[in-house]
């Protein structure tokens, strides 16, 4: 028996054991120099939410499309610039996004890249990118003079704004979207009123505009970006700046942790990572329970039936890298071979 799931619709729902996530800084243009206070703060949250960090500033990563697919989510923070990763590179990252890979941006992030519709410079060079990110800030001006303060209204109801007030006052670089480029599909979660210009009058791009959104993306990943987080002191002193990130985690990771899920008849495998062989057993012990195994493309590897609690399968004919086991009840494990 031959099983056809295509790889997008199991993504959608997969539940690991262990996440990982890319802390991602490397810059071409202007540099926020938030590095290792913004690696402090995720490296906290990873630790609270169970969840491995691993920070790079270099992009080699992205280089090997086996490696970069053991991420559960990329943080593309404070990154700026046309010239961070290489053909290759954005290559396979189109890739982890087709795979189910799931991205966060902040603050600068939409600043590299720029569209090709954007006003300014470096424009056009991958629109895949920031069609992704939702936005390219304008030029000429990026953003309100300084860190002035000023509300932010929470606008559509998310898990990463649960635990905001309402209006959320903060002292922020509050970016200009007009002269830029915005995808209308975003998901608005925050909304910051009307600023005034570095020229001290109220232009028309300083309406009031998003600060912060979502997608659920069709390859099953999601993608949840924030204009804030300009400073270093938001990931070290700001707690509701940690919170709204935190709680973007737990939403970008529900499906494949269990923090924010509930999975009755979840499937449990040992060991991951695995070499010659791995078990699965069926917390639901009613019913024979058939399962099928992919590779990381979403070609069918094996089929078979759990008769009772648990099986184990031989492992020694594939060869390293990621692979997903299917059962009929709905459960998805991402597992590596090594």
């Amino acid at each position: 028996m031959r099983f056809t799931v295509p790889l997008l619709l199991f993504l959608t729902c997969y539940y690991l054991q262990a996440q990982s996530i890319l802390h991602f800084t490397r810059t071409s243009g202007w540099d926020h120099n938030t590095r290792s206070e913004s690696f402090g703060m995720f490296s906290a949250i990873g630790n609270e939410i169970e969840a491995t960090v691993v920070d790079d500033a270099t992009g080699d990563p992205f280089s090997d499309l086996t490696s970069l697919l053991q991420f559960d989510v990329i943080v593309f923070s404070n990154t700026s610039g046309d010239a961070i990763l290489s053909a290759d590179q954005r290559q396979n990252f189109e890739a982890f996004i087709a795979n189910g890979g799931s991205v966060m941006g902040i603050h600068a992030a939409s600043d590299t890249y720029r569209h090709s519709t954007a006003n300014g410079n470096n424009t056009g060079t991958w629109d895949f990118y920031p069609e992704l990110i939702g936005a390219s800030v304008q030029e000429n001006p990026n953003h309100v003079a300084g860190t002035p303060q000023y509300s932010m209204q929470l606008t559509n109801s998310h898990a990463s704004t649960t635990n905001l007030p309402e209006p959320w006052v903060k002292n922020e670089e509050y970016y200009y979207w007009e002269g830029g480029y915005y995808n209308a599909n975003n998901t608005n979660v925050l909304e910051v009123e009307q600023t005034v210009g570095p020229n001290g009058q109220v232009n028309s791009y300083d309406v009031e505009r998003p600060m912060s959104w979502y997608r659920e993306l069709p390859e099953g990943g999601r993608l949840f970006y924030t204009a804030l987080g300009h400073a270093p002191d938001n990931y070290t002193s700001d707690a509701l700046f940690r919170t709204h990130i935190k709680d973007a985690f737990v939403w970008l990771l529900d499906g494949t942790t269990g923090i924010a899920t509930s999975h009755q008849d979840q499937l449990h495998l040992w060991p991951n990572p695995a070499t010659d062989q791995i078990t699965l057993s069926n917390s639901n012990k009613a019913g024979n329970v058939n399962i099928a195994l992919y590779n990381s493309t979403g070609q069918a590897i094996l089929a078979r039936t759990m008769v009772g609690s648990s099986i184990t399968l031989d492992l020694r004919e594939l060869g390293t890298g990621i692979y997903f086991i299917r059962s009929s009840n709905g459960s998805v494990q991402k597992f590596v071979v090594h």
